[in-house]
């Protein structure tokens, strides 16, 4: 309740939205999240502890890539012309409600291929200014983040009965080994990212991207944005965009993505489905797991590691 008396108080001082219908969307102890409904329209207020070191230049992000004209939600300013509220230990900020329901494998294919051919971080963007993470370090914890999840994978494997997930394991150590040997390609693949600056949602799950009724995707949350690999984004959304074929579609709107498309193939090779699966399931608690849901995933991951095997003999 303490919290909602400090969101109404916000809502109220710094953006003149006196007694709004608000309701929990999200309330976890390090972010929060009310849907903001006024006469004036609909609206995300959101919170978060000020130690989140992304939030803010996130916000600046946003803020720019909407005035871009790009399908991000439009920050609104407070009456004292700023992005955000600090108050206590925490951070506010109001954004415009998109109305509209979640967006398809392909229309994220194709709202994220755009994304990374038009997004670029503008020079008010604090993170702008700082110095990238040299190529060498940053393929470094490419490598080490494969390390960190097929650990997990096989801990999880132990954990909770798992021996169906097996295969993925070995998937897993292949991408691991083909990784380490290809070093050099992903610290040339970095360097093209620090020179090119491109920009990555960092969080392309089904609920982050909405289509609305006039046809468009719009991508929100983007408070892990950041410049970094495309690559990246392509986790989530494999390995059902491989399995249909919809990468043509992707290089059709990510143009320079095609330069490092073995890349692509690399990376796709780790069963991040299945890691993203188990590891959501843990997290919210919804235990036990389904043995058919899991056998599902190690199929889709098995056929996926099938075809990138063809595609890499093209390369």
């Amino acid at each position: 309740m303490r919290l909602l008396n400090q969101a109404l108080s916000v809502l109220s001082q710094h953006y003149e939205l006196h007694r709004p219908n608000i309701e929990w969307i999200q309330n976890e102890p390090d972010k929060t999240v009310w849907k903001v409904i006024d006469k004036y329209g609909t609206y995300i207020l959101k919170s978060d502890l000020k130690t989140n070191p992304s939030l803010i230049p996130s916000i600046y992000l946003q803020y720019d890539l909407s005035l871009q004209g790009l399908n991000v939600p439009e920050i609104i300013s407070t009456n004292r012309r700023k992005l955000c509220v600090k108050l206590n230990n925490r951070v506010y900020f109001l954004c415009r409600y998109i109305h509209g329901q979640t967006a398809t494998v392909l229309e994220r294919t194709k709202a994220i291929g755009d994304f990374h051919q038009q997004a670029r971080p503008p020079h008010s963007w604090p993170a702008y200014r700082k110095n990238l993470t040299s190529p060498v370090a940053r393929a470094k914890e490419w490598v080490a983040d494969y390390e960190i999840k097929l650990n997990q994978l096989k801990q999880w494997e132990q954990d909770y009965a798992l021996p169906q997930i097996r295969p993925c394991i070995q998937l897993a150590k292949k991408s691991l080994k083909v990784s380490t040997k290809r070093i050099g390609a992903l610290e040339d693949h970095f360097r093209k990212v620090n020179e090119k600056k491109w920009l990555v949602h960092g969080d392309l799950t089904h609920r982050n991207a909405i289509n609305t009724k006039s046809g468009d995707v719009w991508l929100i949350d983007l408070e892990h944005s950041k410049v970094d690999s495309p690559v990246k984004d392509i986790r989530s959304l494999l390995p059902k965009i491989l399995l249909s074929s919809m990468y043509e579609i992707y290089f059709s709107r990510f143009s320079d993505g095609r330069s490092f498309e073995e890349l692509y193939y690399m990376d796709a090779m780790f069963p991040h489905g299945l890691h993203s699966y188990i590891g959501g399931v843990i997290r919210q608690h919804r235990l036990p797991m389904k043995p058919s849901s899991i056998q599902e995933i190690v199929l889709d991951e098995l056929h996926k590691d099938e075809i990138i095997s063809k595609l890499w003999s093209g390369h």
